[in-house]
């Protein structure tokens, strides 16, 4: 082989590993336009700068640089920062890595990485339009998609979550159930509880069995959630109520559930890590341009670039290492660290639900 040969191969090789990037979730170079992507999440990550800076006080632009950007040490560092004015910028920071990804990784838009994206918007965002996100959740058999799928379960939480204050505050089962006395109603309203907590337990180990719990948020909805609840007293009241009928979970807009664990009985933890698997997106799935509702009121146009670039499979494989045990008060397993990026799970357990099961807590036992 010529020397001028070799250079040019060396140069080819070169080429190649500068488009390897990690952008978020996604290594770049899986993407129909890795340039335009890591470009895309550079402006974002500027307006997200500028906003903390120009409109959340406190430390300024000092703070956010010494901090990296990272929301939690500038609430650290820089107490005069609003929290709420930073969650404002981060959701809309969110919200725009959600276009990027619809603009140039389209044909990644069923990955365990771009369901961590949305998840990440979810998280932070106060009121968003959960029906209005673009491809989500994932559709059953979708090619290049996440092996666990992050979106089914993450809505199921939230359906749970809402769940459980509708049956707290359900007059006209108290009414039927002919609860005259203080015992009775608080007896009532701990059911709602350990029955919601059962619902996030299946939710979670059953839509994706085979998946690690701990990859899942399990370990964060027992620390935050079931275990100040007393989860290990649900027993009796699982065994006396009627959790999927009589108290609703059973509903579709109540999270569809039709399996309730006991403490005494709960299932076993999955195994592996995700991947992505099942072929390749090789067009946009919403075509050059698409719409999607951030808000009641606020629209996002995105526009496809690179849309007939030839894209090939981004298979990741998961590990099986763990152990097969059955969980009892927390799921045991790898923890998201040990994963490559994007193919662990940014689900976790909104602030909101927690508020929201420590009042119910709270008003069962006044």
């Amino acid at each position: 082989m010529s020397l001028s040969s070799r250079a040019l191969l060396a140069l080819v090789a070169l080429s190649s590993l500068s488009l390897a990037e990690e952008v978020g979730y996604f290594d770049s170079s899986s993407c129909a336009d890795p340039k335009g992507f890591a470009t895309c999440y550079k402006n974002v990550d500027i307006q997200y700068s500028n906003c903390v800076n120009n409109n959340c006080g406190g430390g300024g632009e000092a703070c956010s640089k010494s901090c990296g950007g990272s929301t939690s040490c500038m609430n650290q560092q820089c107490p005069g920062l609003g929290i709420n004015c930073i969650n404002a910028c981060e959701c809309e920071r969110s919200a725009l890595q959600i276009d990027c990804a619809g603009a140039s990784c389209w044909n990644r838009v069923y990955s365990c990485e771009y369901q961590n994206t949305v998840v990440d918007f979810l998280n932070v965002c106060s009121s968003p339009n959960r029906d209005g996100l673009p491809y989500w959740p994932t559709p059953d058999d979708a090619p290049d998609s996440c092996s666990c799928n992050i979106g089914k379960i993450e809505k199921k939480e939230y359906l749970i979550s809402n769940q459980i204050t509708e049956c707290s505050n359900n007059s006209t089962n108290i009414d039927a159930m002919a609860m005259t006395d203080t015992d009775a109603m608080i007896e009532y309203g701990k059911a709602c509880l350990c029955c919601g907590y059962s619902a996030i337990i299946s939710a979670i180990w059953d839509t994706c069995p085979d998946s690690k719990p701990s990859l899942l948020g399990a370990d964060e909805w027992f620390a935050g959630v079931l275990t100040p609840g007393h989860w290990e007293e649900c027993g009796p009241y699982l065994e006396k109520y009627d959790c999927g009928g009589d108290l609703g979970y059973a509903r579709a807009d109540a999270g569809g559930n039709t399996k309730f664990y006991h403490p005494s009985s709960m299932p076993s933890n999955g195994t592996k890590t995700m991947s992505n698997v099942g072929g390749v997106v090789s067009t946009p799935v919403s075509g050059d341009t698409f719409t999607w509702t951030f808000s009641t009121d606020l629209e996002h146009v995105v526009t496809v670039s690179s849309a007939d670039a030839t894209v090939t499979g981004t298979k990741t494989t998961g590990g099986s290492g763990g152990s097969d045990v059955t969980a009892t008060s927390s799921a045991t397993g790898t923890a998201e660290s040990d994963t490559k990026p994007g193919m662990g799970s940014s689900l976790t357990v909104p602030s909101w639900t927690i508020a929201g099961s420590v009042g119910v807590l709270i008003l069962s036992i006044l």
